[in-house]
């Protein structure tokens, strides 16, 4: 785990992916992630159909079971709070106040708080109210456009799968979104270590789609009347300098030899002086795919780091993905029990360092929590037996109950 965060206390109050991937991401940056959650309920992303997204976001954090409902766990809060530097929410608007967890409620509590409400619209404006799920944060954004077609059933709409170009390449909202609440949480302790204040972010994962379709984005608005060769299939044709082929192999490979220091020596190397006058084409592209079909695409990778050429192998699978020798000599992908997960996209100081990969039970830290705060033993098994941080038995069967008989908010 990194130590970028090390020493850093986050209290993280949240359903579902949002709140879930932040603390992920903060996890992985060495902070100490505390994870409050109802002892009647918990997340219920730990059900079986959504356990390996349990496993990989709520990885290497603690789990404290709380019932914020009453005063004794609202006491509790209030020491966890003091001993915080970051508190983590998805909570909807102002949805937190009921339970004392609105931003000044815990400023109250911790004037240097950094406040993170990470939600799949923002808390303000006319949407802020709804419940989101992730798909809901994409098609705002316009990362999943759709047509109707002749069976009455919609799906995706083929005019827009390209993903350059267009506002579906945007990255999915709860990972997007999560990366940004991130980014801003740090960018809050840097603020809080030069003045002393804490902050209060407001993501919107929807807008944090937006943000990562910044290309397409400001292209289209900025100047609609272009239209770049991504965008229009009859018109990608004649691109053969930036494009994909087949490889002998029947594999596939993107080649960008956009500049002519690229484009010339590649020319030479397959024996075709004759090509470097071409840029574009049909007859280009097809003479390009004869030449790619020539060899393997393992070949054709290892001329292009003898040679310092522009091309990449194109992976259809994350078992495509993680077996590449690039991937793999980095090491995103982790093994731990019985489980891959994924890291940091980063090396620190040339290293990247192993993921968490322990996963907390419901209230698995709930006691040692609460001794760390200064609560006795004699209290912590009161507060068990009074039901203020005890699970409920038989979990599984009360989440599915609560999650299909009565409102959720995501």
């Amino acid at each position: 785990m990194s130590k970028l965060l090390a020493g850093y206390r986050v209290v993280e109050s949240s359903m579902l992916l949002n709140g879930a991937s932040t603390g992920m991401m903060l996890v992985d940056l060495g902070a100490e992630v505390v994870k409050i959650e109802s002892p009647f309920l918990g997340d219920y992303i730990r059900l079986p159909e959504t356990m390996q997204a349990h496993r990989q976001t709520n990885k290497g954090r603690r789990s404290l079971a709380l019932d914020l409902r009453k005063d004794q766990g609202r006491e509790i809060l209030e020491r966890l709070i003091a001993s915080a530097d970051v508190f983590v929410t998805n909570a909807v608007a102002d949805r937190n106040r009921k339970l004392g967890l609105a931003y000044d409620q815990l400023k109250a509590i911790k004037p240097d708080i950094v406040y993170c409400q990470n939600t799949g619209f923002g808390a303000t404006g006319p949407y802020a109210e709804l419940p989101t799920h992730g798909q809901m944060m994409d098609s705002l954004a316009g990362a999943l456009p759709v047509s109707l077609d002749a069976d009455g059933f919609t799906r995706p709409n083929p005019r827009y799968l390209r993903r350059t170009g267009s506002m579906a390449s945007g990255a999915e909202g709860t990972v997007a979104g999560a990366i940004y609440a991130a980014f801003h949480i740090a960018s809050g302790l840097a603020h809080r270590a030069k003045t002393g204040e804490g902050c209060y972010i407001d993501v919107s994962s929807a807008e944090a789609v937006v943000a990562t379709a910044w290309i397409a984005a400001a292209g289209q608005l900025n100047n609609p009347d272009r239209m770049g060769w991504w965008q229009d299939e009859a018109n990608h044709r004649p691109v053969a300098r930036y494009q994909s082929y087949q490889t002998r192999d029947g594999k596939f490979v993107l080649f960008c030899p956009e500049e002519k220091k690229f484009w010339e020596p590649f020319c030479d190397l397959v024996g075709r002086p004759d090509l470097k006058p071409q840029t574009r084409g049909v007859d280009l592209r097809r003479e390009v795919q004869a030449i790619f079909h020539q060899r393997d695409r393992s070949a054709w990778l290892e001329l292009a780091v003898e040679h310092r050429l522009p091309i990449g192998p194109i992976h259809e699978t994350a078992s495509e993905v993680r077996g590449d020798p690039q991937i793999a000599a980095r090491g995103i992908f982790q093994e731990a029990g019985g489980s891959t997960f994924i890291g940091q996209p980063a090396l620190v100081d040339g290293v990247r360092e192993t993921p968490a990969a322990t996963v907390p039970e419901l209230g698995e830290h709930t006691a040692e929590v609460l001794a760390e705060l200064g609560v006795t033993s004699a209290q912590i098994a009161r507060f068990a037996a009074e039901e203020v941080t005890s699970a409920r038995a038989h979990l599984s069967d009360h989440i599915s109950n609560a999650i299909y008989s009565e409102p959720t908010e995501a």
